[in-house]
């Protein structure tokens, strides 16, 4: 794929289509506080909270002694 890419830019130049003079800035970006972030957030100490309460109440133990449950 690289090696057709190469072969597609030479084209291009040999052909005239690459623009020489280019017109394209530069924007600085910058980190917003949304509602994404919020919900992030929230997210996050619920997960937290929830895995905290199952290694209290012995979760891994649980899980360790499941048996799987046949419905047929």
């Amino acid at each position: 794929m690289a090696v057709a890419a190469l072969i597609i830019e030479f084209v291009f130049q040999i052909l005239g289509l690459v623009p020489q003079h280019r017109s394209a800035e530069v924007v600085e970006t910058s980190v917003t506080f949304n509602y994404m972030i919020v919900l992030n957030i929230i997210f996050v100490a619920i997960v937290a909270f929830l895995l905290v309460r199952s290694f209290r109440i012995g979760g891994p133990r649980m899980l360790a002694g499941a048996h799987i449950v046949s419905l047929i």
